[in-house]
């Protein structure tokens, strides 16, 4: 009961607090200095995908060593980070970024025209048995 009333106390002082933090001294300064703090950390800018590309030092004729670099091989465009395959040009990537994403893996075709998807009874079937099929086994074994 104790503890309770104790509880009750602390959560009626916290409430106070909270409503009276300009009118209490340590309280206002305590959160003056949050905020002179706060005012002084640098947060670091994020870019985003749209934004315009940073520039560096890189000479604009050719790409940096290891950047990304635009093939045109029999009319498709390729982008990669290695030089061009032997018959395609290379052209200036104009900028912007390049988002690279995973390569799709097929799913396997199917052994049989009849295996297709799996119905829910061999999806959710118990590994190495049911519960009868153990008991019985193990009642063979102490046979």
């Amino acid at each position: 009961m104790r503890a309770v009333l104790l509880i009750i106390v602390v959560a009626i002082l916290g409430v106070v607090g909270w409503k009276k933090r300009d009118e209490i001294p340590f309280l206002r300064d305590a959160a003056r200095e949050v905020e002179r703090q706060a005012d002084k950390v640098e947060v670091p800018k994020i870019r985003f995908d749209n934004d315009p590309p940073a520039t560096s030092g890189a000479p604009q004729g050719k790409p940096p060593a290891g950047g990304a670099r635009r093939c045109v091989v029999n009319g498709s465009v390729l982008y990669t980070n290695d030089a061009c395959p032997a018959g395609s040009t290379e052209q200036q990537v104009k900028g912007g970024t390049i988002t690279v994403m995973p390569a799709y893996k097929a799913p396997p075709a199917p052994a049989s025209a009849g295996s297709g998807i799996p119905n829910a009874r061999e999806l959710l079937a118990p590994k190495g048995g049911t519960l009868k099929d153990q008991a019985h086994e193990r009642a063979m074994e102490g046979l």
